[in-house]
């Protein structure tokens, strides 16, 4: 009698077992879809067993286009709906499902070796020797670098010479450069003209083809020990920088435009 009670308990208590998998309704920030938990029986809860994928991450716009379209096509996510692509300052990130949230693949900006040459030298004073250092990394930059090299290897001060900003006219009417006058020992006067700036065509991005022309200006002046300081300006840099990254969202949604339900923001 007793192990018949016994077998009927467990019997009872088998109709009444927990079940292994359950599907249950998940809510996203815009629609709800299926999913199945499992039981995990040392936390005595449901758990979601989804693959943790690892961090992405590129470093140009061109691989941060390609991995856009490889997700959505392995997502077989043809509109892009859901997905939210963002360009920002230093780079951007793309979402491949907004709704749930599962993972973010990053854009991290890789600038050409040019580009922080110049960000990272403008603004500063230079003695004559460092700023011919300076120029002589940005040749690959300069379209005539031979001949600015030479002009800027010549500035000199001499003795008691006096330094104006006036502006030199040149037989074109163009007003260019300063002037600097001094007399010799031998009482005779001299001469010499300094450059108000260069130019440059510098890339944007690491191994990218598109390249944007900065100004770059001059200012010439004495130190407390009477020597030569050159000071390298560029007021249009920040624009110009804006305009590059600008042109990076564009290229993006350019490359994306097939997609049209994907978000594409440029936020800078």
């Amino acid at each position: 009698m007793e192990t018949t009670l016994i077998k009927e308990a467990i019997e009872a208590l088998k109709d009444r077992k927990r079940p292994e998998l359950i599907d249950v309704t998940v809510y996203g920030k815009y629609s709800a879809k299926k999913q199945t938990y499992l039981y995990n029986d040392a936390e005595k809860q449901y758990e979601k067993h989804t693959s943790t994928p690892e961090p992405k991450e590129v470093r140009s716009v061109k691989a941060f286009t390609s991995i856009i379209k490889e997700e959505l096509r392995r997502r077989e996510n043809e509109s892009g709906a859901n997905a939210t692509v963002k360009i920002n300052l230093s780079g951007g990130y793309f979402i491949p499902d907004d709704n749930f949230g599962e993972e973010t693949i990053k854009f991290s900006r890789l600038n050409s070796q040019q580009w922080n040459l110049v960000k990272n030298g403008i603004n500063k004073v230079y003695d004559h020797r460092s700023f011919l250092q300076f120029l002589q990394a940005l040749a690959p930059s300069i379209n005539d670098f031979q001949e600015q090299f030479r002009k800027f290897s010549l500035l000199r001060l001499v003795g008691k010479s006096t330094l104006t900003s006036n502006p030199i006219i040149t037989e074109s009417g163009q007003s260019q450069g300063y002037t600097c006058t001094y007399r010799l020992d031998n009482g005779c006067d001299g001469e010499e003209h300094f450059p108000t700036g260069f130019w440059l065509d510098v890339p944007f991005a690491k191994a990218g083809d598109k390249t944007y022309g900065i100004p770059i200006e001059l200012l010439f002046f004495r130190n407390e020990d009477d020597e030569l300081r050159i000071e390298v300006l560029c007021p249009l840099f920040e624009n110009i920088e804006e305009t590059a990254i600008i042109d990076e969202a564009e290229f993006v949604k350019r490359e994306t435009k097939d997609y049209e339900s994907l978000l594409v923001l440029s936020d800078f």
